[in-house]
């Protein structure tokens, strides 16, 4: 049932308030994160801003930001601002889906000694795990403990792994060999890739989601996808001609979703890097789809069969569309330490783009002059403005987990009363005034700022979500008496009996700092 959500608006200033317009001129650039590695997998450190070309939709750009971002370590103390605003941060996702439980818990213990023997804080780590949705087990940290704790509770959960054996069988059974295997194969073969597809469904859903969450985070930002093998090898290829519409249409879909997932880790500027921890088999006729029979009665060993190797296409499309790594060593400490190498420095490229916000996907190329190393890069961009990327944000979740704490906000949740026998709430949210930019204007002070207020059911949904600007004006003699105040926006909301979540996220709007706070209630 859709809950009824009403808001009642009111600021509480003793002062006038009037509408006004203050004029913004942003410089809009845009940050391109490079990645170089050698033949050996080293970080590349030592290129200049004249061994770079950048492209937008094939179209020649100026670099006007150059810069090497270098890992800053956290045992140093405290950080200066400018080195956090480029600060790494990375995402370890399992993905639950399509790993066996032996194979993920044997990686998550490499990871616990890359913990202990490597991992210096040069950049914060979160850890989160896909099964049916996102779930983030442990916000960034750089403490070690945290992050080991997290690691048990991942080992504790649940595996699905969907990459299990067609039912090959049934290509040597008489009775089907009798009646023709043409339509068992089709069946097999459109079971079986719906079935991945529901699953991938959950994987890439969990990857948008995590994308999105951290669209708005400032500095580099990775995701390690550690899986096992997402098998899009489900038809029998010597019986597919291409005619079963239902398998077309779902097989089609499948790539869809991976191309959402690009387009919106490319959005949130987010690397995918994708750490493959099931090993490495060779095929034989009983694994190989493209068989017309099941191998039974082979003798010895087929070596010509190929390697599940090449089941490479969905991870190597994730990780070359977002500018991540493809890393499929059975050695996963390697992989760590590939990774480890490629988050503590990149290059940031940064041009201006030859147009406005206009929502649509640009493409970003860029080449390096120096032979024989490896360019890794997002591959394009959806230009949507940061505010878009803010409402998307808070409209998840996920965004309940660690609030924006840039500005201090609090939120107070008056006794609810009733308006048609509905409860009704009095949010009242506020901030330091000192925190709200206000500039001359004719002899005046102006400034605004933006509301957001996003409303959760128990299970996490979000059910309301509105989003208001107020304009500010003061005279020179009131903002004296008002900068030592705070600003306080008020909110008469209507719900039906429940448990609920209230987030408000205040943003000022020439400083772009936003807060965020967060009361649970019951009615």
């Amino acid at each position: 049932m859709r809950t009824p959500l009403a808001s009642l608006v009111s600021l509480f200033l003793a002062v006038p308030l009037l509408a006004q317009t203050v004029e913004k001129i942003d410089v809009r650039v845009i940050n391109v994160d490079v990645s170089i590695v050698d033949g050996s997998g080293k970080a590349v450190t030592d290129l200049t801003r004249d061994d770079f070309e950048i492209t937008e939709d094939g179209q020649p750009q100026t670099i006007t930001n150059f810069l090497i971002a270098r890992g800053v370590s956290a045992s140093g103390g405290a950080r200066p601002t400018a080195d956090l605003q480029f600060r790494r941060r990375l995402i370890l996702i399992v993905d639950n889906n399509y790993i066996d439980k032996t194979d993920r818990d044997a990686a998550l213990r490499t990871l616990d000694e890359f913990i202990d023997g490597t991992f210096d804080g040069r950049y914060d780590l979160s850890l989160a795990m896909i099964g049916q949705q996102l779930e983030i087990v442990q916000p960034f940290t750089s403490d070690k403990a945290l992050i080991h704790t997290a690691v048990k509770k991942i080992r504790r959960s649940a595996t699905t792994s969907f990459r299990d054996d067609m039912d090959r069988s049934m290509l040597d059974d008489p009775l089907y060999q009798r009646r023709g295997l043409d339509v068992a194969a089709a069946f097999e073969s459109r079971e079986r890739t719906a079935r991945n597809a529901r699953s991938l469904a959950s994987t890439a859903g969990g990857l948008i989601d995590a994308a999105r969450a951290f669209a708005t985070l400032a500095g580099r930002k990775f995701a390690v996808l550690l899986t096992g093998s997402v098998d899009l090898n489900t038809a029998f290829g010597a019986f597919d001609r291409g005619k079963d519409r239902e398998l077309q249409d779902t097989k089609l879909g499948t790539g869809k979703l991976l191309d959402s997932v690009v387009r919106e880790a490319n959005a949130a500027n987010m690397s995918i890097h994708v750490l493959r921890a099931a090993a490495h088999s060779t095929a034989v006729p009983q694994h190989d789809v493209n068989n017309r029979s099941s191998g039974r009665g082979v003798e010895g060993v087929n070596m010509s069969g190929e390697s599940d190797i090449s089941d490479t296409s969905t991870g190597y499309t994730l990780a070359s569309g977002t500018g991540g790594l493809f890393l499929t060593s059975n050695s996963v400490r390697q992989s760590f330490d590939t990774i480890d190498a490629v988050a503590g420095i990149s290059y940031l490229l940064g041009y201006q783009p030859p147009h406005s916000e206009d929502r649509k996907y640009h493409r970003i190329g860029v080449r390096v002059t120096r032979p024989g190393v490896r360019v890794s890069h997002r591959q394009g961009y959806l230009d949507l403005s940061a505010d878009e990327r803010l409402e998307q944000l808070l409209r998840m979740r996920i965004s309940l987990l660690q609030p924006a704490a840039a500005v201090p906000v609090t939120v107070n949740v008056g006794s609810p009363g009733t308006s048609d026998g509905k409860p009704v709430l009095t949010v009242l949210a506020a901030m330091p005034m000192a925190r709200v930019t206000l500039l001359p204007n004719e002899g005046n002070f102006t400034g605004r700022v933006h509301v957001y207020l996003s409303i959760f059911d128990a299970g996490g949904k979000n059910i309301g979500f509105h989003h208001k600007t107020q304009d500010l004006l003061f005279t020179p003699g009131q903002r004296e008496k008002v900068i030592t105040d705070a600003f306080r926006y008020r909110m008469d909301l209507r719900l039906e009996r429940g448990e609920f979540t209230v987030a408000v996220t205040l943003r000022d709007d020439l400083s772009n700092e936003i807060g965020t706070a967060v009361q649970r209630v019951k009615l």
